[in-house]
C-alpha cells in the first residue's frame, strides 16, 4: 500500500454535475489498497459560490467513497476576466499547499492540470518532500487559451510557460488526456517514454442498467437533438441556436441544451432574440442523472469553434452519448473526435460553426431514425470495447503502482533528456 496525494482543484462525484474522471481514478486507487488523500476546492466549479457549510472555514476534511478529501478555500465569483480567474487559481494553489503540509508524506503525488498553478504548486511540494510525481494534463496550458483571447498579457503568458515547463520536467510520468495533448507535450522535448495516453471513457457504474427517460418538456414523438455539458467558451452553442432557427419549419424537431456555464445567460438571451420556440434550456444535472436525459435524446451534439486547437478535443460528453447508444453529431475541426466517429461509424461530422450544415444533418437524422439507431448502437459497442473506464482506470493505477515501487526523488529539478 502506498500513500497517494491527488491534487485537483475540481473534484466532482457522480452525485454532482460535471466530469467525474478524478472521482473514478481515486476510487480505483482506493480499491487497489492505496491510502488516498484528495486536495480540492470547495468553491463549486459550475456556480462559483461557497456552499453554506464551508463559509468561514479554509480547510475542511471528510471521508468519502473510501478516500480522504480535503477541501480548501479559493476565491469565489470568478468570471471570464483573467484577474478574477488568476485570483481563484492562486488562492487555491496557496491553500492546497498549506493543506498538503498537514498530512503524512505521500509516496506519490498526482497533480492534474488545468488549472496550471495548482499543478505547479503540487509539483514543487513533491520536489520538497521527495515524492514521485504523476502529472495529468487534461488541456495544454497556456496554448489552449491564448488563441481564445482569454490571456493577452505577455507577463501572464510568460509565467504560465514557466509553470508548465517546470511541471513537465519535474514529473516522473505524465498522463495525457488526448493524442493531441500527448503530441504537444512531446513537442516540448519531453521523452515519449514518460508520457502515457489515458483518455476519458465509459463508466458502466453510471451508464449501465435501466434509466427511465427524464422529462425534458417536449412531445413524446419529437426528434430531440441534445447537448449535455458546460455552456462555456469552448463550445459553439451559438451555432446550435442558429441551426435551431433554421429548423423551425419542422415542428417535430426539438433542441434541448442541458447544463450550466458562464455563457448560458448570453445563450438564453440569444434564444429570446431569435424567438426560438423549439429550444429548451435545462439546468445542470448530476452525472448519475445524465443517462436518464440521454434516454430522451435521439442524437447528441458536440459543437466546437472553428479553431485548430479543437482538432485534438475528445470531451467527456462523447462517451456519455456513446454509452447511451446515441449517435453523435460533431461540428468540429478534422481531428480526434471526427476520426473516432468515422472509425466507429457512429454519427455525423459537419464543419464547425456552420449552422446550415448542422441543421441539414439534424434533418437527415430525423428523417432516417433507423440509421441513427444503428449508428448509436455501433458507437456503444465500440466505446465499450475501446474506452471502458474500468480498463482505463486500471491502467492509471498501474502507473501509480510503478511509481510507488520506485526510489523516491531527491528533490532535484528533473530535466528532459
Amino acid at each position: 500500500m502506498a500513500r497517494v496525494l491527488y491534487v485537483s482543484q475540481y473534484f466532482v462525484s457522480a452525485d454532482q454535475p460535471g466530469g467525474v474522471r478524478h472521482w473514478q481514478h481515486t476510487r480505483a486507487l482506493a480499491r487497489a489498497g492505496h491510502d488516498v488523500t484528495v486536495v480540492t476546492s470547495y468553491v463549486q466549479h459550475k456556480e462559483r459560490t461557497i456552499p453554506e457549510e464551508y463559509r468561514g472555514r479554509r480547510i475542511v476534511k471528510s471521508r468519502e467513497d473510501g478516500v480522504n478529501v480535503i477541501r480548501c478555500y479559493s476565491t469565489p465569483g470568478y468570471g471570464r476576466d483573467m484577474r478574477s480567474r488568476m485570483s481563484n487559481y492562486a488562492t487555491f494553489a496557496l491553500w492546497s499547499v498549506l493543506a498538503e503540509l498537514r498530512i503524512p508524506r505521500p509516496d506519490v503525488v498526482v497533480a492534474s492540470s488545468p488549472p496550471l498553478p495548482a499543478a505547479a504548486a503540487a509539483a514543487a511540494f513533491a520536489s520538497a518532500r521527495r515524492c514521485r510525481l504523476l502529472l495529468e494534463v487534461r488541456d495544454l496550458w497556456p496554448d489552449s487559451i491564448i488563441p481564445m483571447g482569454v490571456v493577452k498579457d505577455s507577463r501572464v503568458i510568460g509565467a504560465a510557460r514557466k509553470m508548465e515547463h517546470y511541471a513537465y520536467r519535474r514529473a516522473d510520468r505524465i498522463v495525457a488526456l488526448t493524442e493531441g495533448i500527448r503530441d504537444g507535450i512531446a513537442a516540448q522535448g519531453i521523452p515519449a517514454g514518460r508520457i502515457s495516453l489515458i483518455t476519458n471513457g465509459v463508466d458502466l457504474d453510471i451508464a449501465g442498467g435501466e434509466h427511465p427517460p427524464a422529462d425534458v418538456g417536449v412531445p413524446d414523438d419529437a426528434f430531440v437533438a441534445m447537448y449535455v455539458g458546460n455552456h462555456g467558451t469552448y463550445s459553439s452553442l451559438g451555432t446550435v441556436l442558429q441551426a435551431a432557427k433554421m429548423l423551425e419549419d419542422d415542428p417535430s424537431i426539438r433542441i434541448v441544451l442541458v447544463g450550466g456555464g458562464d455563457q448560458k445567460p448570453m445563450l438564453q438571451e440569444m434564444a429570446r432574440d431569435l424567438s426560438l420556440q423549439n429550444t429548451t434550456f435545462i439546468d445542470s444535472v448530476p452525472k448519475r442523472a445524465v443517462p436518464s436525459y440521454l434516454e430522451r435524446a435521439d442524437i447528441g451534439l458536440i459543437p466546437y469553434q472553428d479553431m485548430p486547437l479543437f482538432a485534438g478535443a475528445l470531451p467527456n460528453k462523447t462517451f456519455d452519448y456513446m454509452a447511451a447508444g446515441r449517435p453523435l453529431l460533431a461540428a468540429a475541426p478534422v481531428g480526434e473526435l471526427t476520426g473516432l466517429i468515422d472509425r466507429a461509424d457512429c454519427g455525423w461530422n459537419v464543419a464547425p460553426e456552420d449552422p446550415a450544415a448542422m441543421a441539414a444533418a439534424i434533418r437527415d437524422a430525423a428523417a432516417n431514425r433507423a440509421t441513427g439507431l444503428a449508428r448509436g448502437a455501433r458507437g456503444r459497442e465500440y466505446a465499450l470495447a475501446e474506452y471502458d473506464r474500468a480498463v482505463l482506470a486500471a491502467r492509471f493505477v498501474r502507473l501509480v503502482d510503478d511509481l510507488a515501487a520506485s526510489p523516491r526523488s531527491r528533490g532535484r529539478r528533473r530535466r528532459a533528456k
